[in-house]
């Protein structure tokens, strides 16, 4: 594949190849002034990402797409040269994802490497990323939504001081949550290891969803945000139903005006119902929900 005009400002899609382009793959400052976008899909055999693109100067949206091959994302990703660093990487960078990179398992990022200043939002799907790189956290200061499915590794996140937003979903090593001053709302899905949310003061929202979870989270007792919703089995429903009877209830009752229903839908025989009946709570076809506002 040639070089590219410079004015291409939307650039790669379905991406075939076995290796990339010389030009993506220089260590020199690419002449694609104008590139806006760039969507790299399908890189069955590539095991490393481009060097050149960390310069751009107009990038503001990289998606890299199903590289199954690629284990790590190296300094010379984040950075072209190892000599001093004058300017930031990726600098007009605003939206980052990195989604079936299922091999993938270290990005390395020091905290001395200026990059992605305003990075806004960042989304990880399928890989075994066993941390967030440091550098991270200490420069994208401006991000505010992070989005993070099924890393298969990943124990813990920490010092996002500026993310308002993160949904966690089916990281199923995932323990920790800790200092997001800033975070407003949370969206937990089927991460069974979570025991500690902490550091989160600001928090509005909390959305906790696990049909195989046997009790309410403790972690619950030390957060308040002013609306939980929370989806769980018919038992623990039911348990909770309870309200002051229950050992769950300690968790949540510093939360003031705790609301709770259920739908009950059949097709054949037609049946709807509604609200907390003790008939309802016990059918098979239940879709439970507490919500405390």
């Amino acid at each position: 594949m040639s070089c590219p005009p410079p004015c291409l400002e939307i650039l790669i899609k379905w991406y075939f190849g076995q290796r990339l382009p010389r030009w993506m793959m220089s260590a020199t400052v690419v002449p694609l002034g104008s590139l806006r976008i760039l969507m790299m899909c399908d890189l069955a055999c590539c095991t490393a990402l481009p060097n050149g693109l960390c310069k751009l100067p107009c990038l503001e949206i990289l998606q890299i797409n199903q590289a199954p091959a690629i284990k790590r994302v190296g300094h010379e990703f984040m950075c072209c040269s190892r000599s001093q660093q004058v300017a930031a990487m990726f600098p007009r960078l605003r939206e980052l994802m990195f989604i079936g990179m299922v091999e993938l398992e270290e990005w390395e990022w020091e905290e001395r490497l200026h990059a992605m200043p305003i990075l806004e939002i960042l989304k990880l799907k399928r890989c075994k990323l066993r941390c967030v790189p440091p550098g991270l956290a200490f420069h994208a200061r401006a991000l505010n939504e992070l989005r993070i499915y099924d890393v298969m590794h990943l124990s813990y996140l920490e010092n996002f001081r500026s993310v308002v937003h993160l949904e966690v979903v089916r990281n199923i090593d995932l323990g920790t949550i800790r200092n997001l001053p800033k975070l407003q709302k949370l969206v937990i899905v089927k991460c069974p290891k979570m025991k500690v949310l902490e550091g989160v003061p600001a928090l509005q929202r909390l959305e906790l969803e696990d049909y195989n979870m046997e009790t309410v989270p403790r972690y619950l007792q030390y957060v308040k945000p002013r609306s939980l919703l929370l989806n769980c089995s018919v038992s623990l429903l039911a348990s909770i139903a309870a309200w002051k009877s229950s050992p769950e209830w300690d968790k949540f009752n510093h939360i003031t005006k705790p609301r709770k229903w259920y739908v009950l839908y059949t097709r054949e025989p037609f049946r709807f119902e509604t609200n907390t009946s003790r008939s309802a709570i016990v059918q098979t076809y239940l879709v439970r929900s507490l919500r405390i506002w």
